[in-house]
């Protein structure tokens, strides 16, 4: 299952000591890390809202990261789409 697949990869990659806690205290309980792990956190009109904690379902510096570097994808898009007119 997906879910399990990203909790796995978050465990080996993930270096934030809190979220690595979080994601061992986890581990006994499957339906906490697929509820964490199911989906990627949605960005809708209200902006980045979740519960905190480790997972890409849920608020972090990871998921943040995330959508920060998508915003400023975007932006330099339109910036370039901008000159070209």
């Amino acid at each position: 299952m997906k879910a399990y697949a990203e909790y796995q990869l978050w465990l080996k990659s993930i270096v934030d000591e809190e979220i690595v806690k979080e994601l061992k205290d986890m581990a006994e309980d499957p339906e906490h890390i697929i509820d964490a792990f199911y989906k990627n956190l949605a960005f809708g009109t209200g902006g980045l809202r979740g519960i905190i904690g480790a997972g890409t379902n849920r608020m972090n510096i990871y998921t943040v990261r995330k959508a920060s570097q998508g915003i400023a994808k975007k932006n330099r898009y339109q910036l370039r789409f901008q000159n070209q007119i």
